[in-house]
């Protein structure tokens, strides 16, 4: 009867410790509702003048072939 009760005791403790496993703390604070068309995460940042040049140009190179 014991030895029953330790393999019981043993699974819950196991699905304990894979459910607290779950609980990553980067994916906290994440939305759980989400508005359909609607983009909810962080706004993009802006790119520097001098990346926004090379892919103009790199962009006027590729449109001749």
């Amino acid at each position: 009867m014991k030895a029953k009760h330790g393999k019981i005791a043993m699974v819950m403790g196991l699905v304990a410790l894979a459910m607290l496993a779950g609980c990553r703390e980067d994916e906290q604070d994440r939305p759980l509702s989400y508005s359909k068309g609607t983009y909810q995460g962080k706004p993009d940042t802006a790119l520097p003048d001098e990346t926004l040049g090379a892919l103009r140009q790199r962009a006027q190179i590729q449109s001749y072939y």
